[in-house]
């Protein structure tokens, strides 16, 4: 429960009405058991990245102490390797639910390897060759599939069962806050 890393990589096109539209996927890791979240949305904007990490907090049942993503701008408004300045909305998100993010140094992708991966996994496996009809659709397949094969699997570095690893390690999250974050009320 001390770390979770973030990132967004390319989803499945959505194909409705003859239009195809690209999608990002949204994936949050557990550093310690590798328990993962995935959303799929339009646009990386702030709101979309708030509402994810929303989501995968009640999906967990709980928050990591530690944040960390790279310096997406829905997420980071002014990088740098010392000093980097969050986006206000998002800090105050960080405040409401007592944890703390500190983006990756700029170019660094090596400093959060764990979702790096966890993202080529989803687009290797559950993604691959794939098209949806609409974005819940893709969620609700990326739920599934979570539950089903992710958490189902013996990691390749940690050797154990993710869902197993997860159970041991959900009573270290922090409890979630009484209500949602203010802006969605």
């Amino acid at each position: 429960g001390e770390e979770a890393q973030i990132d967004f990589g390319r989803g499945a096109p959505i194909v409705a009405d003859g239009r195809t539209q690209k999608t990002w996927a949204f994936r949050i890791v557990l550093s310690h058991s590798r328990k993962a979240y995935s959303e799929a949305v339009f646009r990386q904007t702030t709101d979309a990245f708030i509402r994810c990490l929303e989501n995968a907090f009640r999906h967990f049942g709980g928050v990591p102490r530690l944040l960390v993503p790279d310096n997406l701008r829905a997420a980071v408004s002014r990088a740098d390797w010392f000093e980097p300045d969050l986006n206000p909305k998002v800090r105050e998100f960080c405040r409401h639910y007592g944890t703390v993010m500190v983006p990756t140094r700029p170019y660094r992708p090596r400093d959060k390897g764990k979702v790096e991966n966890a993202i080529k996994y989803l687009k290797d496996n559950a993604l691959k060759g794939r098209q949806f009809e609409s974005l819940n659709a893709q969620n609700r397949f990326l739920l599934d599939w979570e539950s089903r094969i992710a958490d189902q699997r013996i990691h390749g570095t940690t050797r154990q069962q993710v869902a197993r690893l997860f159970e041991r390690e959900r009573p270290f999250l922090s409890p979630l806050p009484q209500g949602i974050f203010p802006c969605f009320q």
